[in-house]
């Protein structure tokens, strides 16, 4: 019986191994027109570095074993001298990859940032080696509008014109969403070079977590004290400046309701400012969790009645996707990348002002106020949203038309 080779070599470059960028690895990887290598520029998370640093923890998302497997990947070695995904620009310092590119004969490359010097040197490459590189990121409109108002004008200049003359050699872009796709087209990237293809995937496992744990919801929240009437609000994320917490915390405050409950799943280097803040608004009904692994997440999300992100700076929000499973309202500020194809305002969330801690105030009294029939339904409608989300796009396809949108340019 005659076997058919892959088509066409892929290789992806990306910081270190994510929970949600494995499942669409293994995904391309079991396709037999595509050749899949996935080239990691760093093992931090294998480490628990990432969650030391940003979650001021120890411990790890996901057991460090299921982030490999099912795919074709290699750790190249980082020159940094001081290294790390998370520092820029020189964090990243993988020298190899040039070589990779050379002798590797790719059809084409995806890149996931273009913030440390290893995401330039791949450029280069592929420019001598007439490699098309595709670029895979969840940066958005939103955040780009905010820090134009904030960074000062020769660097917002100089940003512009190098991403304006990067995105003119990019051949392809592959879309995370709206505000993605206008982030691009932004800087001058035409939408005939965009093909949708989220970055994040896996929540099939996710959809199938939630059901069973349905059952489990009453006695996880016994085990935390949770009465039958309470309205438990959860936030699951870090605890950073970027997050807004003391906009969540002062609306908290004016919400003012005895049976709310606010828990807070994650940790930070704001976690003794939280503390502060909540003592200071002299808060009963605040719990921080501190950080928990993935599987420990979900119980969290099982016991909540809605999900709360009030971030002021935050280019998509997984966590947003992940509490749509588990069937929750969700409120969601303005700056939530995810919020754009996901959140509709009063069909199953709220959307509020980043910053205004009145509004988001309003939106959790919308949430409280919702009658039981009502909750239902905005979660079965975030269920159905995420299901067709992740279910009108086959990776493999949107690929394979990425491919055919490179070749084809450079036959013109």
């Amino acid at each position: 019986m005659k076997v058919n080779k892959p088509h066409y070599k892929i290789a992806i470059i990306t910081t270190t191994p994510h929970y949600y960028h494995v499942p669409l690895f293994r995904r391309l990887a079991k396709s037999n027109k595509i050749n899949l290598a996935v080239y990691y520029c760093s093992d931090e998370t294998l480490r628990g570095f990432r969650v030391e640093k940003m979650h001021k923890s120890k411990g790890h998302i996901v057991s460090p074993d299921s982030l490999l497997g099912g795919y074709s990947y290699k750790f190249l070695r980082n020159y940094s001298p001081f290294p790390s995904s998370l520092r820029w620009p020189f964090g990243l310092i993988n020298l190899d990859i040039w070589r990779e590119i050379k002798e590797g004969k790719y059809d084409a490359i995806v890149l996931q940032s273009w913030t440390n010097l290893t995401w330039w040197l791949a450029i280069l490459a592929c420019l001598k080696f007439n490699t098309p590189f595709f670029f895979m990121t969840d940066s958005n409109i939103l955040s780009n509008i905010l820090l134009e108002r904030l960074r000062n004008p020769f660097k917002r200049n100089f940003r512009n014109i190098v991403l304006a003359e990067l995105f003119k050699k990019t051949a392809v872009f592959l879309t995370a969403g709206k505000a993605n796709e206008q982030f691009y087209k932004a800087y001058g990237a035409p939408e005939k070079k965009m093909v949708q293809l989220p970055f994040s995937w896996g929540y099939e496992e996710i959809l199938k977590k939630a059901q069973k744990l349905v059952a489990e919801r009453e006695d996880l929240r016994k085990s935390l004290d949770i009465k039958k009437n309470d309205f438990v609000l959860l936030y699951v994320g870090r605890l950073a400046e970027e997050k807004n917490l003391f906009v969540l915390l002062e609306a908290f405050n004016l919400v003012n309701h005895p049976r709310v409950k606010l828990f807070f799943v994650g940790g930070g280097p704001l976690r003794s400012k939280v503390e502060e803040g909540v003592k200071e608004l002299k808060l009963k009904e605040v719990y921080l969790m501190g950080f928990q692994p993935r599987e420990t997440v979900f119980n969290f999300y099982t016991i909540a009645d809605a999900f709360v992100l009030p971030s002021g700076n935050e280019t998509w929000g997984i966590v947003v996707n992940e509490a749509m499973c588990f069937g929750l309202p969700i409120i969601v500020s303005s700056q939530v990348g995810a919020a754009v194809d996901l959140v509709k305002d009063g069909y199953n969330g709220f959307i509020f002002p980043a910053g205004d801690s009145e509004k988001l105030a309003a939106c959790i009294k919308k949430s409280i106020n919702l009658s039981p029939e009502e909750r239902l339904l905005f979660g079965k409608r975030s269920i159905e949203i995420i299901i067709k989300w992740i279910g009108k796009i086959d990776p493999v396809q949107q690929i394979l038309k990425a491919i055919k949108i490179a070749k084809n340019a450079n036959h013109d």
